[in-house]
């Protein structure tokens, strides 16, 4: 029999025909990111903030969104059978998402002191506007071991907060690329990386401003990075703060790179230069023939 849990937005627009559908994207892919993060603790090891997760977690929470419930807006996430090893541990809960679930909602009741956990929760609520636009996040499930509803409104945000902050936040990745558009309602954006894949990008509307003066300009942005299963390219990112191109670009106007300069006006200019005739003096003598290898490798690509 499948176990499911109820992740309820109340208050506000929080009902069907009125809530942004990003709204109803940040509540489950909040929850998923939580308890990807429990997981570290169920399997008593760390859990990478950015990058991959590796196949197992991944595996133990990617819910099955199989059901929105009208009223206050209701999402209804099934677990996935996903085992765990005996090698690597042994739960009585029987899987790996299940406890990692319980664990996440546990944490959210304040019954356990994981800032991890605590951060991806305050991440979450504070992307929804919980405490402004919404009055609280309800979990409500029946799987054994967890509260069976817990209510994460604006006191419980603060709790989660002063937990969260009790341990440091790892660092996050950094993305470099071209912010071609944003959508100011929805909160997303996208950014073109150098290999011209496309990025979506998360932000909050305290960031709004930063993005709109960052648009078709160079940018590099540091958060939460999501990459791709199988191509292990960065498809998504959770915005932390954004740098602007002009502090990229090391004070140089945009044209002065890209400037066309004759040999011999370049020599006249930089006084001692002079011609080389022996390409015996641009040999590398210290390089290993693995070094020459790579090298032409390099150039032939």
């Amino acid at each position: 029999m499948s176990k499911v849990v109820r992740v309820r937005l109340s208050g506000g627009e929080a009902r069907l025909g009125s809530v942004p559908a990003a709204d109803v994207a940040r509540l489950l892919l909040g929850v998923q990111r939580a308890a990807a993060r429990a997981s570290g603790a169920v399997l008593r090891r760390g859990v990478k903030k950015t990058g991959r997760w590796g196949k197992v977690i991944e595996d133990a929470v990617r819910f099955r969104l199989v059901g929105i419930e009208e009223g206050s807006v209701v999402g209804i996430l099934e677990l996935p059978a996903v085992e765990t090893g005996a090698d690597q541990l042994e739960l009585d809960a029987g899987s790996l998402g299940e406890a990692a679930l319980v664990a996440t909602i546990r944490t959210a009741a304040g019954e356990t002191d994981d800032a991890d956990v605590a951060r991806a929760l305050v991440r979450m609520v504070e992307r929804l506007g919980v405490g402004s636009r919404y009055e609280a996040v309800t979990f409500e499930t029946d799987i054994p071991g967890a509260p069976s509803r817990v209510v994460v409104d604006g006191a419980a945000c603060r709790r989660l907060q002063q937990l969260a902050a009790s341990e440091p936040e790892p660092r996050a990745d950094t993305l470099v690329g071209l912010l071609v558009e944003a959508d100011f309602e929805s909160y997303t954006a996208r950014l073109r990386a150098a290999d011209g894949q496309r990025i979506i990008v998360d932000f909050d509307e305290e960031q709004a401003d930063d993005i709109k003066k960052a648009l078709r300009g160079r940018a590099e942005l540091v958060g939460e990075v999501a990459y791709d299963s199988l191509t292990a390219q960065a498809v998504r990112v959770d915005l932390r703060a954004i740098t602007r191109a002009e502090q990229l670009a090391m004070s140089l106007d945009p044209g002065e790179f890209w400037v066309d300069v004759i040999i011999d006006k370049l020599r006249a200019e930089h006084s001692g230069i002079q011609p080389i005739t022996d390409p015996a003096v641009l040999a590398a003598k210290d390089l290993t023939d693995e070094e020459a290898d790579a090298l032409l490798a390099a150039l032939e690509s």
